[in-house]
């Protein structure tokens, strides 16, 4: 299978890279290893894009423009729901996750990409400087497809270690964290909830009926609906991107959540309808190993609110550092600010035609804390599909900047 552009991950960034690709006129291949679209905004049952806004406790204001904000919209009109303001003036957008892989479906139709669900790139073959050809294992067959240019937007930098090539890597990562619905709440207004949930955790853990790790458990702000929410159980200890740590985050992580809802039911009154109605179909993984990129994006660069000449993305989000504490370490930029992702920052050091986006563009641990939120990674997956494009048409993807900018940088002023 030949095509111009092979986008390899589904999630925000996968989808807006392929249909970037399409957009500008390549022939593009969606490759996900799941059996639908949206990675873990629907997958995690993520529940908020983060990042689409600046912070400003005023009111909501577009950060991000064009396609970024374009499928928001649309994810928001079709979940009827409303951006909500958490603390500190960030702003976010519930969102219901059936709606986003349907949304995300819609597009890809529209923009006539091919999308290969239940499809695992297990090889990459590379001559020179270039990737030849990816070997993928789909539910019955094994599929090679040769592209001009790749996206990997998988999350973990797959295209780049099949490759063999240098990625950024250290021992421990964020740690990742587990999201199930549950129903039977009593009708109360959701900041009381909210409180009132930590209220009954402490008091589980000091009777001994839940273990201490059980104070990681919050509501996700923005869920509460009729009686339901979406909860959200921190992991204890940081990911170390074994597949060991992944397999005991996902076994502790569902056994304890029964157990919370076991005991909360049995032992608090206004719970005793509680029960789980929806578990997510796997744990969320914040960050893990990223491609190198020609620039990377690090701590300064977001907390001064770098804008360089090659901006193609806007971040607007504050480092948000998930380590082994119950909350995250947050470190704020300035009000109605935010940094520009570049474009050598979505282009690969060692390979001529690998591209990527999402969370696993060119980062330090401490940036992608930041630029790992769905609302950043529909903004650098929509360009790294733009420069992919212009790369397999052309032979260089430079000349691709201009019209980027004009489309998810300068749009608002035009």
């Amino acid at each position: 299978m030949h095509c111009d552009v092979a986008v390899v991950g589904a999630g925000a960034a996968g989808i807006a890279a392929a249909v970037a690709a399409a957009k500008a006129g390549a022939e593009v291949v969606l490759v996900e290893r799941h059996g639908f679209t949206g990675g873990l905004a629907t997958t995690a049952l993520v529940g908020t894009i983060c990042g689409l806004f600046y912070r400003n406790p005023a009111g909501a204001r577009y950060a991000v423009q064009g396609f970024a904000r374009e499928f928001a919209e649309a994810v928001q009109s079709k979940s009827q729901t409303k951006t909500t303001m958490f603390a500190e003036g960030l702003h976010f957008l519930p969102y219901r996750p059936e709606v986003f892989h349907q949304e995300a479906v819609r597009q890809l139709q529209q923009t006539g990409v091919h999308v290969l669900l239940q499809g695992q790139v297990t090889g990459v073959q590379v001559d020179t400087r270039r990737i030849l050809e990816l070997r993928i294992q789909a539910a019955a067959e094994e599929l090679t497809v040769y592209p001009a240019a790749v996206v990997d937007c998988s999350g973990n930098a797959q295209v780049s270690m099949l490759a063999d090539v240098a990625r950024i890597e250290q021992a421990y990562y964020q740690a990742g964290a587990f999201v199930f619905q549950v129903s039977g709440l009593p009708q109360i207004a959701p900041d009381k909830l909210a409180l009132e949930l930590i209220r009954w955790i402490k008091r589980g853990i000091l009777a001994g009926g839940l273990d201490p790790h059980c104070e990681r458990l919050s509501i996700i702000p923005g869920s509460v609906a009729h009686g339901a929410a979406l909860l959200k159980l921190g992991m204890p200890v940081p990911f170390d991107g074994s597949n060991e740590c992944l397999t005991q985050y996902e076994l502790d992580a569902r056994a304890r959540s029964v157990g919370i809802v076991d005991y909360l039911n049995r032992n608090e009154p206004l719970l005793a309808n509680l029960s789980i109605s929806a578990m997510a179909t796997e744990i969320g993984i914040r960050t893990s190993e990223r491609s190198q990129g020609l620039d990377l994006l690090d701590e300064t660069h977001v907390m001064t609110c770098a804008k360089p000449d090659d901006g193609v993305a806007m971040g607007a989000w504050p480092m948000e550092y998930w380590g082994a504490q119950r909350k995250p370490q947050m470190r704020y930029f300035g009000m109605d600010d935010g940094y520009w992702v570049t474009a050598g920052m979505l282009v690969s050091r060692h390979l001529d035609n690998l591209f990527f986006a999402g969370r696993g563009l060119s980062a330090t641990e401490a940036a992608i804390a930041s630029a790992r939120v769905i609302g950043t990674c529909l903004g650098t997956g929509y360009a790294a599909g733009c420069l992919a494009a212009e790369f397999s048409d052309t032979g260089t993807w430079q000349s691709a900047i201009d019209k980027i900018r004009r489309l998810q940088i300068f749009a608002e002023e035009a």
